[in-house]
């Protein structure tokens, strides 16, 4: 093998080990969306490993109605605590809109978020249960990894003009790691 061969396989294996150091980078952003929206509007956003997400809504009106959510959400995923995470919204962003807004915003890995509106009216009150909180996450060291990777930063943004006049039921979940678990349920019963 010659010298110029052999420095440039140096080279190559040196850079892979670098890159292979370094942590993961999970950005997940939104920028001046969705102004003015009006009624049901959900966004789910990740950027990462084995993320779950759910925005789910139940509205029933009758003599015996009921409205329910069931949510699971379960996970073992092997993540690396190396990993650089941030979540932003900034801008004017969901600014001057009216209705039932669920965001979810993750970066990282191994995340589990769930926002979730049950309205009912009927002529029979309902009792209102935790069904929406049952999640389970897991999140596992990757053990193949080396042990000696620092944690990554994390970072989460909400910017001030976000949000402005806007009206109605806002869930939000947002979060920048590993192993996250979020939860935002509302029960609205009426008995007529």
């Amino acid at each position: 093998m010659t010298l110029r061969l052999l420095s440039l396989v140096c080279i190559a294996v040196s850079s892979a080990s670098a890159l292979a150091a370094s942590p993961v980078q999970d950005n997940a952003r939104i920028d001046s969306s969705a102004s003015a929206y009006q009624g049901n509007f959900s966004v789910n956003q990740a950027a990462g490993d084995a993320v779950q997400q759910s925005n789910a809504r139940a509205i029933a009106i009758g003599s015996d109605a009921s409205a329910s959510t069931v949510i699971r959400q379960s996970s073992e995923f092997a993540a690396s605590p190396a990993r650089d995470a941030s979540a932003a919204i900034t801008g004017n962003a969901f600014s001057q809109g009216n209705g039932l807004l669920g965001i979810n915003q993750a970066a990282g890995a191994s995340t589990q978020q769930a926002n979730s509106v049950r309205i009912g009216i009927s002529a029979i009150p309902q009792s209102i249960d935790d069904s929406i909180l049952s999640q389970q996450s897991v999140a596992l060291a990757n053990s193949s990894d080396a042990t000696d990777h620092a944690p990554g930063s994390r970072q989460v943004t909400l910017g001030d003009q976000a949000f402005t006049g806007s009206r109605g039921v806002i869930q939000l979940n947002q979060s920048a790691g590993v192993g996250n678990r979020m939860a935002n349920t509302l029960s609205v019963r009426v008995a007529d």
